[in-house]
């Protein structure tokens, strides 16, 4: 299915104990309610929310990046491991920002193609338009493969 806004999608079957994925979520993710003083601190990589069958997280920035993923997860326990379907997807401000200048951007073209009849300026914001949009869906692959990298640090962390 093609979408406006990039989506990736994937599966992953995590054969660690349920147990050991769940001490990992806890690990790892950052919950959004403040933490008490009795919890130990520590260096989490996500941020977000968690329960025994979904999880809503992305990666946890020290400079702000437009682009990270949101990784939504769906958890199932089977015999042979977890399944856990993630769906990486663009903050709902970051489609919005995307949607208002590429559509800014391509109205521009129709204005002045249309009305003034100035193909090079119509072709100028055009290129702005195709510019900004393939901009915006690659810095979005590289975060996601960063995220990943770290989704997989996770999935594949034992105590031992």
């Amino acid at each position: 299915m093609l979408s406006f806004y990039p989506i990736i999608q994937e599966t992953r079957l995590v054969t660690l104990s349920e147990k050991q994925f769940f001490n990992n979520l806890e690990k790892f993710i950052k919950p959004f309610k403040p933490v008490e003083s009795s919890e130990r601190s520590q260096n989490y990589v996500f941020i977000g929310v968690w329960d025994r069958e979904h999880f809503n997280i992305s990666l946890v920035l020290k400079i702000p990046n437009n682009f990270v993923p949101v990784v939504k997860g769906g958890i199932i326990s089977s015999q042979e491991g977890i399944l856990v379907r993630l769906t990486y997807s663009l903050f709902p401000a970051t489609k919005k920002l995307l949607l208002f200048w590429t559509l800014i951007s391509f109205l521009l073209t129709l204005f002045f193609v249309g009305i003034y009849n100035a193909w090079l300026y119509g072709a100028i914001s055009f290129g702005f338009c195709l510019v900004n949009y393939i901009m915006a869906r690659e810095y979005f692959k590289i975060q996601v493969r960063k995220s990943k990298r770290m989704i997989e640090k996770l999935f594949s962390y034992t105590d031992e």
